[in-house]
This record gives C-alpha cells, structure tokens and sequence, in this order.
C-alpha cells in the first residue's frame, strides 16, 4: 500500500468517527493521514476542520494554510480559513477569503451566505443581500440565508419583506432549550401557531425565545392582545423576567418552567419576537409609547431612600454584557475603558453591571454606588432605573429594560450595529428616550467613551 493510499484510508476512518461524533478519534486518524502523505491537500482539511470545529483556531489555520499552498484553487481551504477570520472579528481577512472560495467554486451556496455575513458587519448592506440573494437561489430552503436576509431588510427599515422572513429565524439552528421546546410544541398538533388573526376568546401562549432584551423591547405587544381577543395570555419566560412580566396588563399567568404550563388547556402559542410580524408592525406603526413598564409601590421608594446619598444627576452604567452571546466580544467594554465617563465630575455613578467585580470597583478613583447585590430579577433592577436621571449602557438588556421604562437612556453601540438600531441613527424607532453613540470605526470605542463624557459634561 503506498503513502497516498494510507493517507486517503486514515482520512476515511477520521470521517467515519467524525459522522459518529467522535471528535477526539477523527483528528488522530487525520493526523496520521498528514504523516502518511504531507503533501496531501485533502489530508490537511480534514485535520484543520476537525481543529476548527474543536476551537484550536490557530493549528487549524496552519494546517489549512499548508492545504491552500498545496491545492491554492480549492474552495474548502479558504472557506474554513474564512470562517477562522469570521470567529475572530477580522471581516476585511474573512471576506477575502470567502471571495476566494467562490473563485473557485461559483455555486458554493454556504460561500456566498458567510461572505454576506461578513460584509454585513462592514456595513456593506446591498453587497450582503446580493450574497443572501445569491445563497438562496441555490438553496431556496436554506433558513440561515432567509433569517440573514432579514435581518439586513429590517436593519434598512424594510418591515414589510424583513418580518415574514424573519419568521424563519428558528429553523437557523435554535439553541438547545429551543430545539427541545419547538419539539414538545410539535407534539401538540392542537396547539397551533398563531399568525396575527383574531383570537375570538382563545388561550394564548407567548413564549420567550432567547435574550432578555428581545423580551424586554416586545413586551410592549402583551397589553395590545386583549384587543385582539385573547381570553387568556400565559407567558413562558425566564425567572429574571416573572415579575415585570406580571406587571404589564393582561398577561393573566407568568410560568418559569415548561412543566409550569398548561398545554392541555391552551389554543395557540406564540414566540415572542413574531409579535412585531403578528401585528403587521412596519417602522412608522411601532407602538412607542413610553413607558409601556411600570415599577409597583414599594420598590420605588424603598429605592429612593437607599440612593439618597447619591448626588443627581444620577447615572446609571453598564459596560458588558452577558459572555454567552457569541459576538459579546464586539458590544462589551471593561470598567477601565470607562474611565473618561468616570472622570465627569458632578454626576453620581451608580452600577447597574450585574456580577460587576468588587475589586475593579474599588479600584476606581471615583464612588460607585453598586446596588446590584440586592437586585434578584429585572423588577429590582427597574426600581433602582427608576431613581436614576439617566442610564450609560452597551448593547444588553438593561438598555432596553430603560427604554421601556421611558428613562433617558444613552447607547453605546458596536460598529456593524443590530438590525433594531439600524444604521446612521442617533435616535431609536423602539425607545423614543433613547440616543445612540455607534462606533465611528471597528472597534473604536476609545472615542465613542469620549463622546459620551463630553455630553455628560454638557449635561450637568
């Protein structure tokens, strides 16, 4: 048996175990494979997508790397390499290389979606939806190119074509918990999905789907299900969200856990982010009136009297968001970054940074108020908001939580931006008391800070 052909036998055993699952037995068949036959294009895509999918990002990349100087016309090398730059941030790098794998194979449907992506954080808007176009045409059924397409419609405003593709967005690979719900609903072929039609004194089910913050910016939509003729209106959410849930008129019961509600007896469900399709919503119809949440007596006042010390203006800050976001990296600073703001003399800080770290605090030249210790849930966080004059936050729940509770609220956001921001906008169609500061330039957040201080200086 000659070098090549061990080579090509060890590189079929990988994909065997692979398609198995066993990740750890492939990358040492495919190992092998490279020592049997370096030169071997195929040999070192195998081994460097193993490593990619295991996140060794970097032996993966050399390995492709040998692959494209071996083979430089295969399109796989530089679609992985081009998924490597993707995962690390570096668009101008990742758009590069899926050109390449397009080059070289023009029909390569999976190319033609991640180059999209890509360009859709240079904000290249019209090339991404000729790439989704493009993804389509050759898969008509592919979700990620459909939920890819909308979200670049909706960040132009265009509701009308952007929402009823965004209805695809839980086929684009749902996590887990969604899988298993969207199983268990499946199960109930009762239990349809509502569409936006009159509920004529049906049982409606609104359940969450992922983050908070999406929660947070349709929750204005619950109250409006009354006129639609709910009978009633159970909501599936996470704890943190129970009560300000139970706040908002009309919603009848707030269930925490899926054994929590009562499939037997509803009519119809819904995710909550349909609610702005089910609605017919398009940019000039978005119910905005603020504030659509209210914080109860006594939380306020207890408040109140706890932030009494603080001098006003009293500004409320957060600098990151939750880690498991996957592009969290983009919309999160460190406390230190903050330093500038921190340097305006006048205001009172508070933190609103759940898990802040003590010791970063302390560190600090200036006083923060750090009150998030005794705030269980989004209501607590909500009776503090409601004490302060304005809240500073990155692109995380707590901005929309503001927003909603019609308190000034200054947005610090990423350069590529989130479809409900749009692009070019100082102001927000979703919270009429909000202003954003988008980065000038990737990862320029050393002048957005600045700018935030000089407004606050100007705001004292």
């Amino acid at each position: 048996m000659t070098a090549t052909s061990r080579s090509d036998e060890a590189r079929r055993e990988g994909n065997r175990l692979l398609a198995e699952g066993d990740a750890t037995g492939a990358e040492q068949c495919y190992r092998r494979a490279v020592a049997e036959d370096p030169a071997s294009a195929a040999a070192h895509i195998a081994l460097g997508f193993v490593l990619f999918r295991r996140g060794e990002l970097d032996e993966a990349k050399q390995a492709l790397e040998r692959a494209t100087n071996l083979a430089p016309h295969d399109a796989d090398s530089h679609f992985l390499l081009g998924s490597i730059a993707r995962r690390r941030f570096a668009a101008d790098e990742a758009v590069a290389c899926f050109q390449r794998a397009l080059q070289a194979q023009p029909d390569f449907a999976e190319a033609h979606l991640e180059l999209g992506v890509a360009l859709r954080s240079q904000r290249r808007l019209d090339e991404a939806l000729g790439c989704f176009d493009a993804a389509l045409a050759l898969q008509p059924d592919n979700a990620a190119a459909q939920l890819n397409k909308a979200l670049v419609l909706l960040m132009r405003g265009e509701f009308a074509e952007g929402l009823p593709l965004f209805e695809g967005r839980l086929r684009a690979e749902p996590a887990e918990h969604v899988a298993h719900w969207l199983q268990r609903l499946a199960a109930q072929p009762r239990l349809s999905k509502w569409r936006g039609e009159p509920l004529a004194g049906r049982r409606l089910l609104v359940w969450i789907e992922e983050g908070a913050g999406d929660c947070l910016m349709v929750m204005r939509y619950l109250p409006l299900l009354a006129a639609k003729g709910a009978r009633e209106l159970v909501v599936l959410a996470d704890p943190a969200l129970a009560r300000v849930l139970q706040t908002l008129p009309g919603v009848g019961r707030v269930a925490t856990r899926v054994e929590q509600v009562p499939l037997d007896v509803l009519d119809v469900h819904c995710p909550v982010m349909s609610l702005p399709h089910c609605f017919g919503t398009r940019a000039d119809t978005i119910p905005r009136a603020v504030p659509y949440l209210a914080v109860p007596q006594p939380l306020p006042e207890r408040w109140a009297q706890k932030l009494a010390a603080i001098r006003r203006p009293r500004v409320g800050l957060v600098w990151a968001g939750g880690a498991k976001y996957a592009r969290d990296a983009l919309r999160s600073l460190s406390l230190a970054q903050f330093a500038p703001l921190l340097a305006v003399r006048g205001p009172g800080f508070v933190s609103l940074q759940k898990d802040a770290v003590p010791s970063e605090l302390q560190a600090l030249n200036v006083a923060v108020f750090d009150p998030m210790g005794e705030c269980a849930d989004y209501l607590d966080t909500a009776a503090v908001i409601a004490n302060l004059d304005l809240v500073i936050s990155v692109d995380t729940s707590v901005a929309h939580l503001a927003g909603a509770l019609g308190k000034p609220v200054w947005l610090l956001n990423r350069y590529e931006s989130e479809w409900r921001w749009q692009l070019g906008r100082e102001d927000s169609d979703w919270y009429p008391t909000m202003r954003i500061f988008t980065q000038p330039a990737f990862g320029d957040w050393a002048s957005v800070v600045r700018r935030v201080a000089e407004d606050l200086t100007a705001l004292r």
